[in-house]
């Protein structure tokens, strides 16, 4: 590891990047997300102090990006207080949150006022019905009035994340309606290739996704609005916001790979596609919470590999809802 900072794999790729998943539970079930028999989820294993005692280790390791995802962390009933304690921690420059934003328009002003700075938000249809299909059961319309809420709130960047599992969801009317979303609000709708995930395989390549984008209008190569990130950004003529590609089976970005990953259940993962991870409960559990936590995730990075082919299979993946995305 280089003693320069702590947290750089054998790889040379610095750590800086923490995605830590409050809860499995969700209110909806998007397919590629969650099984349709997933294993019981009623008991979060981490407390307030849990999670806040991780972040407090990762920080002190060098670790500057904090992710707090899910499941969907909105219906932990600490999560302002979460937010509270984790913005206070000496080294922490960036907290954010994803969110499917089902309740996010009745907490956007308090998460803004606890210290968040900001949120992306699951949004893979506009179209009120196929929204509905792909999430069983969920509101287009209380996403949209929480996306209005993150922005009144003053939380940016917001991202709105499109998990494109088909062709068909690339259709000129849908794709109008994501431009629409982006023309007058300062939003960031990012087009990301389905993952194998709970035994879903299809994905829409890259080239397809700009194809399509493009013949809504002049597209411009633009950088990124937090200037990191795996994601390709454009400015689409006549926009205020911008379309983004994530590509992590056309054009996998592991040799960039600079996070962590912790699940609810309390594992420590490598990588997204780890098939197991190193449990944190002992560490958490004795007399020096943080100090055991950072031994953990020192030996984890020095493990981490390359990319995840040479890990597992992508169809062996846990469950999205698990691992916290």
């Amino acid at each position: 590891m280089n003693a320069s900072f702590p947290l750089t794999d054998s790889f040379g790729r610095r750590i800086e990047y923490l995605r830590i998943s409050l809860t499995e539970r969700c209110d909806l079930r998007c397919a590629y997300c969650r099984p349709a028999r997933p294993r019981s989820t009623s008991t979060d294993l981490l407390s307030t102090d849990d999670v806040v005692a991780i972040a407090r280790a990762a920080v002190g390791l060098g670790v500057r990006r904090v992710r707090l995802t899910g499941g969907e962390p909105l219906l932990r009933a600490d999560l302002i207080e979460v937010v509270r304690q984790m913005v206070a921690l000496p080294g922490l420059e960036d907290l954010s949150l994803t969110t499917n934003a089902q309740d996010l328009a009745s907490h956007a002003a308090d998460l803004a006022a606890a210290g968040l700075r900001r949120v992306n938000i699951s949004l893979d249809s506009l179209d009120p019905e196929v929204y509905a299909a792909i999430t069983g059961g969920g509101r287009l319309d209380r996403v949209l009035a929480g996306i209005e809420a993150a922005l009144e709130a003053g939380l940016s960047p917001v991202k709105v994340n499109v998990v494109v599992t088909s062709p068909e969801a690339l259709g000129r009317e849908q794709l109008s309606r994501f431009a629409d979303l982006i023309r007058t609000r300062p939003l960031h709708v990012r087009f990301i290739e389905a993952m194998p995930t709970c035994g879903h395989a299809a994905y829409v390549p890259a080239q397809r996704l700009l194809h399509e984008l493009s013949a809504l209008g002049e597209l411009t190569p633009v950088e990124g609005p937090d200037g990191g990130g795996p994601a390709q950004y454009y400015q689409l003529d006549g926009c205020e916001g911008t379309f983004g590609i994530i590509t992590p089976i056309s054009e996998p970005f592991c040799a960039s790979c600079n996070r962590l990953r912790v699940t609810a259940q309390g594992d420590l993962l490598a990588c997204l596609f780890s098939p197991a991870g190193v449990s944190l409960l002992p560490a958490l559990r004795g007399g020096d919470p943080v100090s055991a936590v950072a031994a953990v995730i020192c030996a984890v990075t020095a493990a981490k590999p390359r990319r995840y082919g040479d890990i597992a299979e992508p169809s062996g993946i846990v469950a999205m809802h698990v691992i916290g995305g």
